[in-house]
Formats: C-alpha cells, sequence, structure tokens
C-alpha cells in the first residue's frame, strides 16, 4: 500500500469515526429498557447452561486449518437461532445475519474458530476451584465463540433488533495470518460500517492494528558425518548463534505507540543424530506499534542473521511466513465505535477499562480496508496459547452484558467508508 493511500485511509477513517452522532440509545438509556433488563436477567438465569456450551465448543479440536468439526457446531447453531444467509465461505468461516432495522451500513461481529492447540492435544476442559475452566483455548477464543453465540439467543429469544444488519462470523485461521477474517471484509466490506472482534480480555479495547512478520531463517551447510564434524561450518551452531545476536535486540516497550516484540517461535532441522544437517531454521515473530520501528527491526533481524552466516562460511536464505502493516490513527479513542465500548462497561461497572493502541486480532483487517474496527475481550484468564489457559467463568456474564449492549447501539454512519 502506498503512503499516499494510507493517508487517505487514515483521514477517510477518522473523519467517519470522530463525526458520528449516536442516533439511538446508549448503553445506559439500554439498560433501562425492559426488553434489555429482561435479556440481561436471562444471562444471569442461565449462566451454567452458557457455559456448558463454552465447554462443548471448547472441547472440539480446531487447529488453524482444520477447524471444520467446530465449523460444524457453530453452522448448526446459527441455523437453529433462525439467522438469515447462514452459509460457509470458500475459506471456511461460518456466517449468519440478523436483520437490522435500518438501511444503514452493517455490522460484524466476529470470532476465531481456531487455537494454537493441535489436534492430538487433550482438549478436556477441567473446570478448577474458584470458577475457572482450563483447556487449550478455552478463553482464546472459545469464550468469543460462546459469547457471540448467547448474543445470538438474547437478540432472537427477547426479540431485539439490531440498527443495521448484524453479521455473526466465525472466522478460521487467525491464529495464522487473520486469513478468515480477510476474505470475509474482501467480500462485505464494501457494505460494512463496523467491525468487532471478539478477542482479548475483558476491558481492554483495541482500537488499532500492531504490525506483524514472520520470517523463517534457514542457515545452509554441505552437512557432514560426526567424524567429520570438526572441520565444516556448523549450520546448527550458525542458527544458535543467531538466536543469541537477534534475542538480544533491544526492543522499546513504552510508550504504547512505540511497544514492540520480537520471539523465537519454532526452531528445526537435521536428520540424524550422527551427522550435521544441511539446513537448520527458526523463525522470528515480529511486532511493532510503530511502523518505522518495525521496519528497522526486520532489517536488523536480517542483518544479524547474514552477519553470522557470513563469519562461519554458512549459507543463508529467509522467507516470509505473513506480513501485515499496523495501523494507528489519532484521536480513535474519541470515535463513537471506541466511546461507545468504553460506555457499556462503564455502565456494567466493569474496571479497569483499557483503550489499547494495539491489537493482534481479526479487527486489524478492517482497519486496513478503512472501516472502524474494535477488538473487546468477554473474560479474564491466563496462560493463553498453551495446554494450561485458564478463563474465568464470573466475568463471562459481563463479557455477555457488553456485547449486547454494544451491538444494540448505532454503530455506523450513513455511508461505509469511501477509502475501502
Amino acid at each position: 500500500m502506498k503512503t499516499n493511500r494510507i493517508g487517505s485511509v487514515c483521514a477517510g477513517l477518522l473523519a467517519v469515526a470522530t463525526s458520528l452522532c449516536a442516533a439511538g440509545p446508549t448503553a445506559q438509556a439500554l439498560l433501562a429498557s425492559s426488553e434489555i433488563k429482561k435479556a440481561l436477567a436471562a444471562v444471569d438465569r442461565d449462566m451454567e447452561s452458557l457455559v456448558e456450551e463454552w465447554i462443548r465448543i471448547s472441547s472440539v479440536a480446531a487447529p488453524s486449518g482444520q477447524e471444520a468439526a467446530r465449523a460444524s457446531l457453530v453452522e448448526a447453531r446459527f441455523r437453529k437461532a433462525g439467522l438469515v444467509e447462514v452459509h460457509r465461505d470458500a475459506e471456511g468461516n461460518v456466517l449468519g445475519k440478523l436483520k437490522g432495522a435500518t438501511s444503514l451500513p452493517s455490522v460484524a461481529l466476529a470470532a476465531h474458530l481456531d487455537t494454537v492447540a493441535p489436534a492430538e492435544a487433550d482438549h478436556e476442559v477441567k473446570r478448577l476451584a474458584g470458577g475457572r475452566l482450563q483447556g487449550p483455548g478455552i478463553r482464546d477464543d472459545s469464550s468469543g465463540l460462546a459469547a457471540m453465540m448467547a448474543v445470538m439467543d438474547l437478540m432472537v429469544g427477547h426479540n431485539l433488533t439490531p440498527h443495521a444488519d448484524l453479521w455473526f462470523v466465525a472466522t478460521v485461521r487467525e491464529e495464522t495470518g487473520l486469513h478468515g477474517a480477510e476474505l470475509f471484509v474482501a467480500e462485505h466490506g464494501h457494505h460494512l460500517g463496523a467491525f468487532v472482534a471478539v478477542d482479548g480480555s475483558l476491558g481492554q479495547i483495541s482500537c488499532a492494528a500492531t504490525a506483524i512478520s514472520w520470517l523463517e531463517l534457514h542457515f545452509l551447510s554441505p552437512g557432514a558425518h560426526t567424524l567429520n564434524a570438526h572441520e565444516n561450518p556448523s549450520a546448527i551452531l550458525g542458527a544458535a548463534r543467531a538466536i543469541e545476536k537477534i534475542s538480544a535486540i533491544p526492543l522499546r516497550r513504552s510508550p504504547e505507540r512505540m511497544e514492540s516484540w520480537l520471539n523465537i517461535g519454532m526452531i528445526g532441522g537435521g536428520d540424524v543424530p550422527n551427522a550435521q544437517p544441511r539446513d537448520v531454521w527458526f523463525t522470528v515473530d515480529i511486532r511493532s506499534n510503530d511502523p518505522e520501528t518495525f521496519s528497522q527491526l526486520e532489517a536488523r533481524v536480517l542483518d544479524e542473521a547474514r552477519r553470522v552466516a557470513r563469519e562461519m562460511s554458512l549459507g543463508f536464505e529467509h522467507q516470509v511466513r505473513h506480513r501485515r502493516e499496523g495501523r494507528q490513527l489519532p484521536g480513535v479513542e474519541r470515535s463513537l465505535l471506541v466511546r461507545s465500548a468504553r460506555e457499556t462497561l462503564r455502565a456494567l461497572g466493569w474496571s479497569p477499562i483499557s483503550v489499547m493502541q494495539s491489537g493482534t486480532a481479526d479487527h486489524n483487517v478492517a482497519l486496513l480496508r478503512g472501516i472502524p474496527a474494535i477488538a473487546v475481550g468477554v473474560t479474564t484468564g491466563n496462560a493463553a496459547h498453551t495446554q494450561e489457559e485458564t478463563a474465568d467463568v464470573a466475568p463471562m456474564a459481563i463479557g455477555i452484558k457488553q456485547l449486547l449492549l454494544l451491538v444494540m447501539q448505532p454503530l455506523t454512519s450513513p455511508e461505509p467508508p469511501a477509502a475501502f
């Protein structure tokens, strides 16, 4: 994307976001509605059945690219609820729509189907002391899927009509590059006025996109039997030295708009224990909220790797597994979408509330296309992306109520962003 294009997208989105006026009820006003009160009371009354569905979702293995079984569960629920236009697209996303009261551009409520846990992992969900659930993906993002479907049932069951058409979207391959969201936005973005990703921790409102680059670095050598290893350059030693150098690169941790991250996530190479490998590789996950810092980090990582390879007389190659630019919009905290999300949490009495100028969820795709977008979580927990991931049951009730109140407010402008 060219610089002038980025500027026009940012300007267009910010103009749309900051000019919106709430033409309908706020969260506080909705709390006074008798129908909304009934729906919110149902959340508390039916919490155990909601938790049971949450557990059922999380118990179905859904590694990225293998989400079909979990998608079938969600699709059946969409059809049972009576959503219209229920289908799976070419990527495998599950879509369904609830018709709105106006012709305003539509709103998307999206949670991702996939987890980082392999299919063979133990997906049994354990109930821990203190009202916690434990299992791979139990918060990220089984909680999002469960909350999204709870909102769907509440709206249908209590005859609640959103201002604009509301898409419920269960996306695929979020963990490996936001691929499902990419297709959804490409196919529906022209009619989309707001995108809400249900992902993260309760109380966090992500309103920006963090830049991400996944590099795969290869160190190459002729290889040799152990008896001749001392005479040849070692690709393993080269990779090890490069990892040490790259891990020592200093990172900005503050302010948030400059925050950056770097991680060695995977490593591989070699076929047998009694010979040097010809190819040793590892991956580097580079992230930054600042575009200039992001580019500098990418260049520094590659420079360090090439320098080590050259000094050790090794070959070097690299490939980009995934790369996505970031986006920050000055003043976006004042937009209707962010203000509505923040005031909804306040109306429900939740604290702390954090508006974050960072984000690595499905809403990134919408932001990069010029569509107002945020990510919000529906519960709290720990150890995300591990087998010991946990999620707290009690906050989930607030998380579901948050989503319901949010999508019942007007979140879109009369026209979708021209920048799309």
